[in-house]
């Protein structure tokens, strides 16, 4: 193939990636992703101080929507991708996130697949610090993300919404239902303020109950955010808050956010044991879908008292 041939296939296939690609008059699919790679110095009390090069929940996608009747059909294939892991002999270098397939029109929406349960949507994004090491996901359960879920999202209304999620019981040999595990969500939106509240049941185990409550208020350019939990396992009850704060000057947003939380003593997950977690951080955006993020965290471990630190900085690139 000779230059002026490659040179042309390089822009038909720029130009393809830069813009969705149409199907057809009503339908069409969006490429997307995010890379979320960041350099940390990592502190533990029970181990040795270490650089580490993270990958974190970066990720890839397509999405798209198209007429279907007098309804709209819309999917989303999405996964996760370690763009700091050795890919030979590793399985978890690329790993499925939400993949579903629905409906939606005057009745509101319904999907099928995997997806986000309402209860983790519940957080509003109020985790400043969310997909990196001070993710609140160490310090409280319900981010889950369920297979094989049937959700249900009733219309907006005044500012007012609610999801159900199903969650089928698909264990053979069992008489379990097709609600194995629900979750539910409520949110109110007006002007600046988003309240929203949640409940899982059966999603973290069989006996385990779990409620949140969350408020994010944006004032100009400052944000807060605050989040109550309170978990029941087996009757043993725990709970947690997390309130942040983020304010933007020009391209520049300081952030900061503390977590306490007394869940890791109910054993619900290996993944929550932090009992304290306080962050400082800033994001630059260097381009439209370019940011440059640096940060500090302090943590301690509520069965052990470890206190753990980490120091970062990195990159997000959107794509």
């Amino acid at each position: 193939m000779n230059t002026i041939k490659k040179a042309a296939l390089g822009a038909a296939v720029a130009s393809i990636l830069a813009s969705p690609v149409t199907l057809a008059e009503d339908n069409w699919v969006t490429v997307y992703g995010k890379l979320n790679l960041t350099l940390d110095a990592v502190d533990q009390d029970n181990g040795d101080d270490q650089w580490e090069l993270n990958s974190n929940a970066s990720r890839f996608g397509v999405k798209g929507k198209g007429a279907a009747g007098d309804l709209t059909a819309f999917y989303t294939l999405e996964w996760e991708v370690d763009i700091a892991d050795n890919s030979k002999g590793s399985t978890d270098n690329i790993k499925s996130r939400n993949q579903f397939v629905g409906l939606r029109g005057d009745f509101g929406e319904i999907l099928a697949g995997r997806n986000d349960t309402p209860l983790k949507k519940a957080q509003q994004k109020i985790d400043i610090f969310s997909d990196g090491a001070m993710d609140m996901k160490t310090a409280l359960n319900g981010e889950n993300r369920i297979s094989g879920v049937v959700q249900y999202t009733t219309p907006k209304v005044n500012g007012f919404k609610a999801k159900v999620a199903l969650i089928p019981g698909e264990d053979t040999g069992t008489n379990d239902g097709i609600a194995d595990g629900v979750s539910t969500g409520f949110e109110f939106k007006t002007g600046d303020l988003l309240l929203s509240a949640a409940f899982d049941s059966g999603i973290d185990g069989d006996d385990t109950d779990t409620m949140r409550i969350a408020a994010s208020y944006k004032l100009d350019d400052l944000k807060l955010g605050f989040i109550y939990q309170d978990t029941d396992v087996a009757g043993s009850s725990a709970d947690a808050y997390l309130a942040s704060l983020a304010y933007t000057m020009d391209k520049t947003v300081f952030k900061v956010q503390h977590v306490n939380s007394d869940i890791w003593s109910t054993g619900v997950s290996s993944k929550v044991k932090y009992e304290t977690m306080t962050s400082v951080g800033i994001d630059y955006k260097y381009a439209k879908k370019t940011t440059f993020v640096g940060y500090y965290g302090m943590s301690e471990e509520g069965a052990t008292g470890d206190e753990d630190s980490i120091f970062g900085i990195g990159v997000v690139q959107k794509f």
